[in-house]
C-alpha cells in the first residue's frame, strides 16, 4: 500500500482479522483517513510504529487517533526521538520516511 512518504508498505493479513498496515507515524503524515481496499469495503488496521519500529498505538481509526491520541503520543515521543519529525499538525505536515535531514 501506497503511504504518504511515498513509501510502498506490505499489509499483513490474517484469517478472521483485519489486514494490517503496520508503518511508522511520520509515513502516514496527511493521512486524514484509515485506508480501505476491496473497492473500500474493508478498512485496514493501522499500528503506527515509534521511529525504532516498535507499535506505540493500534487504530481501527486514523481520523480519530489524530484528532484525539497523537498530542499524547507525540508528546511521549518527541522527548525520546528528538531527531524526527513531531508537528503539531499531522494532517497537515509533509510524510516523511526518515530522520530530519542536518544543513
Amino acid at each position: 500500500m501506497l503511504v504518504p512518504s511515498g513509501s510502498q508498505i506490505k499489509l499483513t493479513y490474517e484469517i478472521d482479522k483485519p489486514p494490517v498496515l503496520a508503518a511508522r507515524i511520520q509515513e502516514l503524515f496527511g493521512m486524514k483517513e484509515t485506508p480501505r481496499i476491496a473497492q473500500s469495503r474493508i478498512a485496514v488496521l493501522v499500528h503506527l510504529l515509534a521511529p525504532n519500529y516498535r507499535v506505540q498505538q493500534i487504530t481501527p481509526d486514523l481520523g480519530s487517533f489524530w484528532k484525539n491520541t497523537y498530542a499524547q503520543v507525540r508528546k511521549d515521543l518527541k522527548a525520546r526521538y528528538p531527531k524526527h519529525s513531531w508537528p503539531e499538525d499531522p494532517l497537515t505536515a509533509q510524510a516523511v520516511s526518515g530522520a530530519k535531514r542536518r544543513n
